[in-house]
């Protein structure tokens, strides 16, 4: 009985002294944050002048008339620049407008979207994502919204059969993780919900801090990876228990997860309302896995 007393203020001790490191390590990168720009909602953000302060967008497009000189982050929104770009430009679920005789000197990433690129234009960093070419008018991007829709039903549709090969490994590997999960998610949804939720404000709020200084980016980066494994073994789970729903009766463990991956990996093909709704379903399976480490909870009834 001592011995496991001292195996809990051990354990106890231990995580303290992490969290602690973690809040000293984000003291830096936090301060950096707050003295850039912080924008939310589908309202566009025009810079007047050239930015000199760090942007991050979520929801809403950036322009920027007089060009750059800070790094720029759009998720759900596009980046339009015009003039130079002397640091990165990343759009996550956007487009990067490069217009006429811009010059790019930063890197500029795009995830589920495109660069579409204007006659003139001066790139000397790395351009990643799909480049498309494009006249300088907004009339030329609507003639390829066929083609970005094309696009990102075939990104979807592949990123959908990748989840399914790594579900089904987790499904054989960790049968009895995936089953503890799923148990939860059924037993609380609610409460799956609110802690999938405070998990991500937790990762947002901590890791983008973290990451822009050399000091905290190694936890940065191992938060991430833990992040992304609680996030596979989330959607694992919740594919579990919509297979089990559409069996409407007992069926085998594998094929109950397998049948909800399928669906998961169709979901995916539909353009931004797809990965939006697997992302969701993830963080819902990954609040499950928070609950059930938090409550030390066994499966009430276990799959079969």
């Amino acid at each position: 009985m001592e011995s496991a007393r001292r195996r809990v203020t051990r354990r106890r001790l231990f995580l303290a002294g992490w969290l602690g490191l973690l809040a000293l390590s984000s003291l830096l990168p936090l301060s950096a944050v707050f003295r850039g720009v912080v924008h939310l909602g589908p309202d566009p953000l025009h810079v007047h002048g050239t930015l000199a302060q760090p942007v991050i967008s979520i929801g809403g497009d950036v322009i920027l008339p007089h060009g750059s000189h800070a790094i720029v982050i759009a998720i759900y929104g596009n980046i339009q620049i015009i003039g130079r770009a002397s640091d990165d430009l990343v759009a996550a679920d956007g487009n990067v407008y490069l217009h006429r005789h811009a010059q790019v000197d930063g890197d500029v990433l795009t995830l589920v979207g495109g660069i579409y690129r204007a006659p003139g234009v001066t790139a000397n960093g790395r351009l990643g994502g799909v480049l498309h070419r494009w006249n300088g008018t907004s009339a030329k991007a609507g003639h390829q919204l066929g083609s970005a829709v094309a696009t990102s039903v075939r990104l979807g549709l592949a990123a959908g059969l990748a989840l399914l090969l790594v579900g089904t490994c987790l499904t054989v590997i960790f049968p009895w993780q995936v089953v503890l999960i799923s148990t939860t998610l059924r037993a609380s949804p609610l409460k799956s919900v609110g802690a999938g939720i405070v998990s991500l404000v937790t990762f947002v709020f901590l890791v983008v801090p973290l990451g822009l200084s050399l000091a905290g980016l190694p936890f940065a980066l191992l938060l991430s990876v833990a992040a992304s494994l609680a996030w596979l073994f989330g959607m694992t789970a919740a594919a579990m228990v919509v297979g089990r729903a559409l069996a409407h009766r007992t069926v085998p463990l594998l094929w109950a997860t397998a049948a909800g991956l399928v669906v998961l990996a169709l979901i995916m093909a539909v353009p931004v309302l797809g990965p939006l709704l697997v992302t969701a379903t993830g963080l819902v399976g990954a609040g499950a896995l928070a609950v059930a480490l938090l409550s030390r909870a066994r499966p009430v009834a276990p799959f079969s």
